[in-house]
């Protein structure tokens, strides 16, 4: 029997907010800015050591070794695409928003799986646009080691997962 290869993990999630809307209106403009934005994205999850490992369509699913460098890569992202839509000539505003946990996950080939990865797509599904929410776990282990407000959200059931989770808002 082949034994089964684990690591601990922080995942990240992230999607375009409305982007099946935006591909209905019009689907050349809304590739382009998708394209656009995720070179932004691809970029700084490399800057900050992560490895993105699933795409599909607008979403990201990405790994980091560090829950901070994880959510101070979201951060950095967010940020540029916020600017980016401020200084942009173009009347298509795409925002994202991500989902961030940390679990010990399974390494098959070159990809992870694993409840970890569903919980951090749940909060990713249940964020605002422009926000980051992370679960506790990332909460503790972030919270003292950065220069940012990490605020409670409340107790959210995340589909298909049987436990609810404390959330937090970046």
């Amino acid at each position: 029997m082949e034994k089964t290869k684990r690591k601990l993990a922080t995942i990240l999630a992230t999607d375009c907010v409305n982007f099946s809307k935006h591909m209905e209106v019009n689907e050349e403009k809304t590739l382009k800015n998708l394209n656009e934005c995720r070179i932004i994205i691809d970029k700084k999850i490399q800057e900050f050591d992560g490895r993105i490992f699933n795409t599909a369509g607008d979403s990201v699913i990405a790994e980091f070794d560090s829950p901070v460098q994880c959510v101070k890569a979201a951060i950095d992202f967010q940020n540029a695409l916020y600017e980016r839509n401020e200084h942009s000539i173009t009347d298509l505003k795409l925002e994202w928003r991500v989902g961030i946990h940390v679990d010990d996950i399974i390494v098959e080939d070159n990809n992870i799986m694993g409840s970890g990865v569903n919980v951090a797509a749940r909060l990713e599904s249940q964020c605002q646009a422009g926000n980051i929410l992370v679960s506790r776990i990332v909460k503790e282990q972030v919270s003292k080691r950065v220069d940012f407000s990490i605020d409670a959200d409340g107790t959210r059931e995340l589909k298909n997962i049987s436990s609810n989770f404390e959330v937090f808002v970046v």
